[in-house]
């Protein structure tokens, strides 16, 4: 509840509440949104346990003691209740002296005679105010104004005097709070606020040092933190106010310094979303155009039924700048039947029997669908070396089904012994399982596929030299394509020369990366044309930043001439008109940054750097605007002299 449903309630006024606030008799908690004071239940009970006692006239200290649980209701009440007789016994005295004074006819008085009779009077029980409480009073005063206390260490960092004086407060009872540290500090004791100063002497007897602490009172009143917060969050809001008014008054330079922080907000969002464009296609382009290099003849001609040595097979699966190779090893197998092929059959004594690495290699998963015998799959085929996948056809015309074993009699390619010219040589029957089946109606396969590496292992049983067939990969890093191209001639690959003699011998290279090399040098002279810009986009937003304050400050002159006159100070003035444009560069630029989001493929973290990067450079422009803006002379400037 506030303030005035409190007052309703209690019947004590709005600054006896306050004072009781001071007096820390009640600590109401505060409304986080605007600070206002929210009593509960529980303070509006206080209140009314102050009221009672304080009429009672209950003194501020022993009403604390009660609240805080330092003494109990009745203990305070029968303690009120003998000062209260006291003081009852000592009026009536009073009264009757009061009374025998006046009924003098005498305008003079004799103080000696009443006095006389006073003195007789308290012989007799009777009481009189003391006067000795006078001095006491004042020595309270003096007291509670000034204090100091000695220390047999010397203090020589704030840290150690901030302890010293808080030790001191325990050692009083007295309630501690620190305020502003350093060797000066300012500090609450009991609500009041003291500063401190040391000074070390030596001692005269023992002749070591010293440290004595003398804590001043500041100012007549009491002066609580909660007031100094109240009065920092009032010239918060004051100022936010007076930016608010100025913006509204200034509309058309506000509007203005609005656009200006907007375009160039949205300006430098299109330029990093273009740099950032140009480089994420730099860094995604061996994806979108893949570099494919096939191993061929030396003429060119050929790129299957080649002799690729093992040497270049080694390096390939070797590189690192190489990945998703395709190897293939050819073999030529004869079914060991002893019965003639019927004539017609697209499968004579002869058939191609083909190894391969990968299925992409004959096969597109997409449009080709093994029929694999159960539990097999490609990850385990081609793992196998006693296994084979066949055509349909093949199937058909050799009264063969899934499952079975077929056994082969093998020859493989050689070099002749003189050329380069291919012979075949006899291996060793070999008997395979049929684990999987494919359509071959529609398309020219192998009639026979096995995995490349049961073809190695029949070439190294049959102690023969392997060689691949066919060989191709994609270059993993096609940025480093120099470095590759010059292992790729230290292994003996060379470029393709169509005058040379035909053979098939895997000794040469071609490297599909025309378009790549293109592209990518295009992105490159984009990619060094937009960052050679961007130190000099800089340098215009931080001019920006500086000559729109500048501009829009000129005008102004008059209004921070007379905010001085009456008063405030150039550090206030300042920090409201650099608030002022930093807020409608933050408005600006966010609006900027939005719209640059909307219409840019920029992603939102690029956007809030973009937006923090032209604040900061906005905020470092204006802080040298309002330093140059507070050194003109303000007197000549009220004079018209400026």
């Amino acid at each position: 509840m506030n303030t005035k449903q409190v007052e309703e309630l209690t019947g004590i006024t709005r600054q006896n509440i306050r004072y009781y606030e001071r007096q820390n008799l009640l600590e109401p908690v505060r409304d986080s949104g605007n600070a206002y004071r929210d009593y509960s239940e529980e303070d509006v009970r206080r209140l009314k346990l102050i009221k009672m006692l304080r009429m009672l006239d209950m003194p501020i200290k022993e009403i604390e003691q009660v609240l805080n649980k330092q003494a109990s209701l009745k203990e305070a009440v029968a303690k009120q209740q003998e000062s209260l007789t006291a003081q009852q016994r000592q009026l009536r005295a009073a009264i009757e002296i009061c009374a025998g004074i006046r009924k003098e006819k005498s305008e003079i008085t004799s103080a000696d005679v009443w006095l006389e009779k006073m003195e007789s009077m308290a012989k007799g029980g009777d009481s009189f105010a003391k006067i000795v409480d006078d001095y006491k009073q004042a020595v309270e005063e003096a007291r509670s104004s000034k204090f100091s206390f000695y220390l047999d260490q010397t203090v020589n960092t704030a840290g150690e005097l901030e302890k010293a004086i808080q030790q001191y407060a325990e050692g009083q009872h007295r309630k501690f709070e620190m305020v502003r540290a350093g060797m000066y500090p300012e500090f609450l004791l009991d609500g009041d606020l003291y500063t401190a100063a040391r000074t070390i002497e030596r001692d005269s007897e023992t002749k070591e040092l010293k440290t004595q602490i003398v804590c001043s009172r500041k100012g007549n009143g009491i002066i609580k933190k909660e007031g100094a917060k109240n009065r920092k969050r009032k010239m918060l809001f004051q100022g936010i106010y007076s930016v608010a008014a100025n913006i509204c008054r200034h509309r058309f330079k506000s509007i203005l310094n609005v656009a200006i922080s907007m375009t160039t907000v949205i300006v430098l969002i299109f330029y990093l979303g273009s740099l950032a464009s140009a480089r994420q296609q730099f860094a995604q382009l061996p994806e979108a155009l893949p570099v494919r290099a096939v191993i061929m003849n030396a003429t060119g001609e050929l790129n299957s039924s080649l002799l690729i040595r093992q040497q270049v097979l080694d390096f390939v699966y070797g590189s690192p700048y190489i990945w998703k190779v395709q190897e293939t090893a050819e073999l030529v197998g004869h079914i060991q039947t002893g019965e003639n092929m019927p004539e017609g059959d697209p499968y004579p004594d002869e058939f191609q029997i083909l190894g391969i690495n990968c299925p992409e290699v004959v096969y597109d998963r997409a449009q080709k669908e093994i029929d694999w015998s159960e539990g097999w799959t490609w990850d385990r085929f081609l793992n196998e070396k006693k296994a084979c996948i066949v055509g349909k056809t093949f199937l058909e015309e050799n009264n063969v089904e899934i499952g079975d074993s077929i056994s082969f009699s093998l020859e493989h390619y050689q070099f002749e012994d003189l050329g380069n010219r291919l012979k075949r040589a006899a291996l060793k029957p070999e008997e395979l399982e049929v684990v999987g089946t494919v359509d071959d109606s529609e398309a020219v396969l192998p009639a026979v596929i096995v995995p490349v590496n049961a073809v190695k292992q029949i070439y190294k049983e049959n102690d023969k030299a392997y060689f691949a067939s066919s060989l191709s990969f994609t270059v993993k890093e096609p940025m480093k394509l120099n470095e590759l191209k010059q292992e790729l001639r230290e292994v003996g690959l060379s470029s393709v020369v169509p005058e040379l003699t035909v053979s098939n011998a895997g000794s040469a290279l071609r490297m599909e990366d025309d378009v790549f090399i293109q592209a990518a040098v295009e992105l490159e002279k984009n990619i060094l044309l937009l960052g050679t810009f961007f130190p000099f986009i800089l340098l215009i937003v931080l001019l920006a930043g500086y000559l729109v304050p500048h501009l829009l400050l000129q005008s102004r002159r008059s209004e921070y001439a007379i905010m001085r006159a009456l008063g405030m100070s150039r550090k206030h003035c300042t920090i409201l008109l650099f608030a002022e444009h930093i807020f409608l560069a933050m408005t600006g630029g966010g609006i900027g940054a939005i719209m640059g989001a909307v219409c840019s493929t920029v992603d939102v973290t690029t956007t809030a750097a973009v937006w923090l990067l032209y604040l900061c450079c906005h905020m470092l422009g204006a802080a040298v605007a309002m330093w140059m803006f507070g050194k003109m002379s303000v007197t000549a400037v009220l004079s018209h002299r400026d």
